[in-house]
């Protein structure tokens, strides 16, 4: 399960900066001139056509009184507007910050109008929450600048202020994101690190994707400055990697005095890993509190993976705190929850974090007689796994790997709503160690298959002869599907629950259709489908053409329609997970009407990558079709999306192919 961290929210919520990074050196009360030929600009040279750019950017990070103060982040950005399109996209900031650990100050903004006019801002910042994951709420300070127009120059600054760090290891968050959603003309970045008391800790760096020839220098205090010019912008797109793995970054790290320094790839991890498996094994020290729990959920005769799957129940049964809201210290104090130091808190308490409850699972899995070790993952949806850069920090996630009669199960316990042997997709395929007592062994996890997340759906309509139709609808999400909304919609009610799925389930229908969500069953049930119950109206199915009526033989819209309608595409193609879409749709004709023609079945294989088949066939009083959709990769290169696009042309026009019913009671004529 992932475990919250600062800086991987400011990665979470790219898409909410007019740019990405950490802040400026002291800025001072005054702004920089504006250089007239930057207010003639009409726009980009070196990307024509852009709504935007980023003339200029400073960014500073103080943490030399961490411990004290607490760090903070400087930010200094100038960005022109050459479009309409543009004063939309930059007119309104959001600045993202984590209420539990840090807040914005000293906000100050401007416009500067093509004539030099200065417009400073004026008006209110409000707060926003945009998240929440676990104990951390994230929000965000928004604002809009005023008297925006194409010529304009905006500008603003900022301070992110941090609480003292409790821990040297908040320091590791420390990182400069060089490149945005923006081109970037010239930027500067500085960073004084932490120089207090006997932890005397030294400042190294890792570098990703710097423009060629940009380095952080490091100056005679300790500090580093950079200075970068024209970057390009990280275009954003439907269904595109992860923006992490596209930035341009600077990652800051420390190392205490007496830590090993020059160290091999190996040497590393190994050392890491011992240090983990050492922390498992002292929450893991009560044997006779494990054996005795385990007797108690599992039988002497139950098989291998029966015994595991009992025990998995068994924990999941735990109260995981990191599914709840955050609370205030008020909260926090009045509820009076104790810190679980072993596996004997945990079974005494009821409660426990992510971690702590998949722990609680090796235990158990190991007074069983099981080989259980803790496997530390990057999410594929944040990041990737470069072991030489010797980082720790993108390792949030962590999952139980098990073998049980000579099987291997990689297991989350700590995911809540996901059923046994089913990792949320985030930790499949991903890449991270496996920790033992002997080190660590770098490891990827097994790929899901598009069964493991299909959305079952089954309509039954009658047609009205004004081409409307009305009927029953039930969906079955299961596997990924299902856990996703599950997790989604975990803290809203019965009725919040029906309306977000009606608005989800609403999206796939014809225009002019509208539902009701009269039922929804396994909902705490994760081993079962989601089950969804409804009642449709759809006004607009069918269109008459004199005595004939035409029926699209799809009802649903096709999946990723919009994502593909760009003639050309820029970032690879990467979906979440494999998936299926399986669709049984009977329609009864109105009365006195008859199939006239009936288009004939199409399969569409183009590989082993996707596949689509409909399959219209005649039934009584009407018609019946079987759709079968399914992706079978996650990850498209950018020379694969012509190919990629016609296939969804493809399956786009199938579904629209029409049904031909004539009025049976009508004299043919010509």
């Amino acid at each position: 399960m992932i475990r919250p961290l600062r800086f991987l929210w400011g990665l979470a919520v790219l898409s909410l900066f007019v740019f990405f990074a950490q802040p400026p050196t002291s800025l001072g009360d005054d702004w920089l001139p504006v250089p007239p030929a930057d207010l003639a600009l009409k726009d980009n040279p070196a990307s024509p056509g852009a709504h935007a750019m980023m003339l200029y950017r400073r960014a500073h990070i103080d943490a030399k009184r961490s411990n004290l103060d607490g760090d903070f982040e400087e930010e200094y950005v100038r960005i022109k507007i050459f479009t309409v399109e543009g004063t939309k996209e930059e007119g309104d900031v959001a600045i993202a910050f984590s209420k539990e650990d840090s807040d914005i100050k000293d906000i100050r903004a401007r416009t500067i109008e093509p004539d030099g006019k200065i417009v400073n801002f004026d008006g209110r910042v409000f707060e926003k929450t945009v998240a929440r994951n676990g104990a951390n709420s994230f929000l965000a300070k928004v604002f809009s600048l005023p008297e925006l127009q194409p010529g304009c120059i905006v500008e603003y600054r900022y301070r992110k202020q941090y609480v003292k760090a409790p821990l040297v290891h908040m320091l590791h968050s420390e990182h400069w994101i060089v490149s945005g959603r923006l081109f970037t003309r010239d930027a500067s970045f500085s960073i004084i690190p932490y120089v207090g008391g006997s932890f005397a800790p030294t400042l190294f760096f890792r570098t990703t994707g710097l423009p060629q020839g940009s380095l952080p220098q490091r100056q005679g205090d300790g500090s580093y400055s950079m200075e970068v010019h024209n970057v390009p912008g990280i275009q954003e797109e439907p269904l595109m990697p992860p923006v992490r793995s596209l930035q341009a970054r600077v990652e800051f790290f420390y190392r205490a005095k007496g830590e090993p320094v020059g160290e091999t790839t190996e040497q590393f991890w190994n050392r890491m890993g011992k240090k983990w498996s050492d922390e498992l094994d002292k929450f893991l020290n009560r044997k006779s509190v494990l054996d005795g729990e385990l007797a108690q959920v599992t039988a002497a005769g139950d098989a291998p993976e029966a015994k595991l799957q009992k025990i998995y129940a068994r924990v999941q049964k735990i109260r995981d705190l990191s599914y709840e809201p955050a609370k205030t210290a008020a909260e926090k104090k009045e509820e009076n929850l104790k810190a679980d130091e072993n596996v004997e808190d945990v079974l005494k308490h009821g409660y426990a974090t992510e971690r702590q409850i998949n722990w609680l699972f090796m235990g158990l899995a190991r007074s069983a007689g099981f080989e259980a070790f803790e496997v530390f993952l990057v999410p594929r949806n944040q990041d990737l796994f470069v072991p030489s850069g010797q980082n720790t920090d993108p390792l949030t996630a962590d999952i139980v790997w098990v073998r049980a009669a000579g099987k291997e199960y990689w297991l989350d316990p700590a995911a809540l709503y996901y059923p046994f042997g089913l990792l949320p997709w985030y930790e499949s395929e991903s890449k991270g160690v496996r920790v033992a007592k002997q080190g660590a062994e770098f490891v990827e996890t097994p790929m899901a298959a598009s069964s493991d997340a299909t959305t079952v759906r089954r309509a039954d309509l009658e047609m009205k002869q004004d081409g409307s139709a009305s009927g029953k609808l039930q969906v079955d999400f299961t596997g990924q599907t299902g856990a996703l909304r599950r997790t989604r919609y975990r803290r809203d009610d019965e009725t919040g629950r029906r309306k977000a799925l009606e608005n989800e389930i609403q999206k796939w229908m014809p225009a002019g259709s509208s539902l009701e969500v009269t039922n929804i069953t396994n909902w705490e049930d994760a081993a079962h489908p989601l089950h969804v119950e409804a009642t449709i109206t759809a006004s607009e199915i069918g269109s008459s053409s004199g005595r004939r009526m035409l029926v699209p033989i799809a009802l649903f819209q096709t999946s990723f329609r919009a994502s593909f309608e760009p003639e050309r595409r820029v970032n690879p193609v990467y979906f979440s997970f494999r998936f299926e879409e399986i669709d049984d749709v009977k329609i009864h004709g109105p009365a006195a009407y008859k199939i006239e023609n009936m288009p004939p079945r199409k399969l569409i294989n183009p590989g082993t990558a996707m596949s689509y088949e409909i399959a219209p066939a005649e039934q009584g009083d009407g018609f019946e079709v079987k759709r079968h959709f399914t992706v079978s990769d996650i990850h498209y290169p950018v020379d694969s999306y012509a190919a990629l696009r016609s296939f969804f042309n493809l399956v786009k026009s199938n579904d629209e192919t029409q049904v031909v019913l004539q009025n049976a009671q009508t004299p043919k004529s010509n």
